[in-house]
């Protein structure tokens, strides 16, 4: 039988004030952008050893985590999994709001975002050898495909909803994997330097992507007061776990290999060096052990509890592997001399933690959030409530469920 969707009402109190919160921090993005483009980036904490941030990690996260929300989207409308369902369409239109969000991260990083069209003159003003310009068609088609992929996923056209899912499935697939070519293909960098990057890459999406989707799932359910089959997130729990055990045996090979004799100075800098936490409490702790201990624990795993607090290790730990990509990678010193070079090109680079980069991230995702909240409340992308379902209950091992109209006061649309 078909889902019937519809949009939340949006006019409880608790709504009106989440989406005032994200419009002033939306407005704070706007202002710190105007003081970027008038004084440039000397005020993030970049420099020449450190090209790139805080807004090229925030993309490449970003990404990934469109990537990772696409490809579970396509467990419904691709390979038609009817347990999937309920979830289809705000897989899409996450997946796509946050792939915006890291284009937002990428204009604002170039200082000058009025000459982004430069990205898009093809044979003009491209290199077309460049992995930069094959990424703008990359990131075109990807738009453009998503937008259509969640038309025909809201208008309810299956046959053609299949057909253009499947492609947008394996585009996104290849678009994280040239997001990491980008990285993997710089050989002047040890630490990136790697042909398993893009599929490290792609891994760490599916990884990320599937955690931040299970944990927007459960916080959209249960606060629109829409009932959610607890089967559902025990089966992504599992999905997630494969994924992460994947995950592990790529970064062992990765590193693997850069720690063979003689070439590893790189990855001693990485695991010793200042930035030595961002590899391993975050990608390694956060991203790989702490959500397997939870996810292959007897009870834990099988907890909706347990798989949310394993979904939010997984997202910060990935977050930190995005951040181990783009700082220690770029920090390393460069021995572009032989023998011992005194100064700052002799030196790791330092990044620093500034006001106004900071702002723009938090801005940035604000915008993101906003966009989605909006959407829930015009666009038919969660399933209807009905009286004679049950809520979700907080553990899997509950008898009891709880009914819709048995929800805390202040937890409804």
């Amino acid at each position: 039988m078909d889902l019937t969707y519809a949009p939340i009402e949006g006019k409880s109190r608790g709504y009106r004030t989440l989406v005032a919160v994200l419009g002033i921090m939306v407005a704070v993005l706007l202002a710190a952008f105007l003081v970027v483009y008038l004084r440039g980036q000397q005020v993030w904490g970049i420099s020449n050893a450190i090209p790139w941030g805080q807004l090229i990690t925030l993309d490449i996260f970003f990404i990934g985590l469109s990537a990772g929300a696409i490809v579970v989207s396509g467990l419904s409308y691709v390979l038609g999994r009817e347990e999937y369902k309920p979830i289809g369409r705000i897989a899409v239109f996450m997946g796509l709001l946050i792939f915006m969000g890291a284009m937002v991260s990428v204009l604002v990083d170039l200082g000058r975002p009025e000459k982004f069209w430069r990205l898009f003159g093809y044979f003009y003003s491209n290199n077309m050898t460049s992995m930069f310009a094959l990424n703008s068609i990359w990131y075109g088609g990807y738009a453009l495909l998503m937008m259509v992929y969640l038309w025909l996923a809201i208008e309810n056209k299956k046959r053609l909803a299949m057909i253009i899912g499947t492609i947008d499935v394996l585009w996104a697939v290849g678009v994280h994997s040239f997001t990491g070519a980008i990285f993997g293909l710089i050989g002047s960098r040890e630490i990136l330097f790697s042909p398993i990057k893009p599929f490290e890459f792609i891994t760490a999406a599916l990884t990320s992507g599937t955690a931040l989707l299970i944990l927007v799932v459960l916080v959209t359910f249960k606060f629109s007061n829409r009932y959610l089959d607890r089967k559902l997130i025990l089966s992504l729990g599992r999905l997630l776990s494969v994924i992460i055990v994947v995950l592990l045996v790529m970064v062992f090979f990765d590193k693997l290999t850069h720690m063979y004799f003689p070439a590893r100075e790189g990855a001693l800098f990485l695991f010793t060096g200042p930035y030595w936490w961002l590899f391993w409490v975050l990608q390694i702790g956060m991203g790989i052990v702490l959500p397997l201990i939870i996810l292959f624990h007897p009870r834990a795993g099988k907890s909706v509890k347990g798989i949310a607090f394993a979904a939010v290790s997984v997202v910060i730990g990935v977050l930190g592997e995005r951040a181990a990509i783009t700082i220690p990678g770029t920090a390393e010193p460069q021995a572009l001399y032989p023998g011992t070079i005194e100064g700052v090109w002799g030196a790791a680079g330092i990044f620093h933690i500034t006001f106004w980069e900071t702002t723009l991230t938090l801005g940035i995702i604000s915008l993101v959030m906003l966009l989605f909240v909006l959407g829930l409340k015009h666009l038919e992308l969660l399933p209807a409530k009905s009286a004679e379902e049950p809520q979700l209950a907080e553990d899997a091992t509950a008898p009891a469920v709880v009914q819709p109209g048995e929800l805390p006061q202040g937890k409804t649309e």
